[in-house]
């Protein structure tokens, strides 16, 4: 079941930060903070569902995968305003950033 549930989880990350991003929410997104705040609302259930498959969810853990996605998003778009290339170093350490919340709320 950890497997699915990872799977789940990753799949959800995936929509929600390349498929989606090539969409009018990408645009607001780097346009105005709703746009970021609807992106990180969008990410943080998508990514949900995972935690509910192991029985670990609990609404702190939403709270804190919303509330950190926005605010790394942010600081990201700070220091690169544009769109990024997926190897780009900024992008890097934002996906690794993400990859570290998920990880917590997974263990704790």
């Amino acid at each position: 079941m950890l497997l699915v549930a990872v799977l789940v989880t990753a799949y959800g990350h995936f929509l929600t930060e390349y498929v989606l991003q090539k969409t009018r929410l990408g645009v607001l997104k780097r346009k105005n903070f709703p746009g970021l705040l609807l992106h990180a609302f969008l990410w943080t259930i998508s990514v949900c569902p995972g935690l509910g498959l192991l029985g670990i969810f609990a609404p702190w853990k939403a709270c804190f995968l919303f509330s950190t996605h926005a605010l790394i998003d942010s600081v990201k778009i700070r220091l690169k305003p544009g769109k990024l290339q997926i190897t780009h170093p900024v992008n890097i350490a934002d996906q690794l950033l993400h990859l570290l919340t998920i990880v917590i709320v997974y263990l704790k």
